[in-house]
């Protein structure tokens, strides 16, 4: 399988993560990929010129971070990342689409502060802001009941790890630890699973 992706490394953890989950990564052809710049072989996949896309072996184009992840996972016998059904399940997802709707809206406040000073919206900032700390309260009121290993909480720490990421090499987020123990200590202690840390060998100058 070839997956196009940003050379970001902070930006295609998820997917990493769940290609080592699924005992996929070593049979991946990487293909970094800056997609602004149009790259033929990306745009013949994905017509939308984004990344992630993965290309399964028969040629077949996956496009987006959600579709691959579950299709990585139906390819392992081991235990699914995405509950099959039950409770499990809604949970697994409810709390993936909190996590990718809190990356979604940290990123559209990254990209209006990348406007010149004198175009940004004050009012969007703060908008965006107030959602990141919604999102990132709730998360705290139910970090104590995180359980188990699900697509969910893969989500959950990709956006604390990029949100970290972008404090520390931008300077253009806000730290979420204060006023927040309980996702905190939920955070660190599954950051030590192998595959973060096989993730963190893969990357060691870049890793959060």
């Amino acid at each position: 399988m070839k997956l196009f992706y940003t050379p970001l490394p902070n930006y295609i953890h998820r997917v990493e993560i769940v290609a080592i989950e699924a005992g996929l990564y070593d049979d991946l052809e990487l293909v970094p990929t800056i997609p602004w710049d149009s790259p033929e072989a990306l745009v013949a996949a994905n017509p939308l010129r984004k990344v992630p896309t993965l290309v399964c072996d028969d040629g077949t184009p996956l496009f987006g971070g959600p579709v691959i992840y579950e299709y990585m996972d139906s390819l392992h016998d081991g235990p699914k990342m995405f509950p099959p059904e039950g409770p499990a399940r809604w949970t697994a997802l409810r709390l993936f689409g909190l996590g990718e709707g809190l990356f979604d809206t940290a990123d559209l406040r990254v990209v209006e502060f990348r406007r010149p000073e004198n175009e940004r919206s004050p009012e969007a900032l703060e908008r965006y802001q107030q959602a990141v700390i919604r999102a990132l309260d709730r998360l705290e009121e139910e970090a104590a009941r995180f359980e188990s290993f699900h697509i969910g909480l893969i989500s959950i720490a990709g956006i604390l790890m990029w949100i970290d990421w972008l404090r520390e090499t931008r300077g253009n987020q806000e730290d979420w630890r204060p006023g927040r123990p309980a996702l905190e200590a939920w955070y660190n202690p599954f950051l030590e699973r192998p595959s973060y840390r096989r993730r963190a060998a893969l990357h060691p100058a870049q890793f959060i």
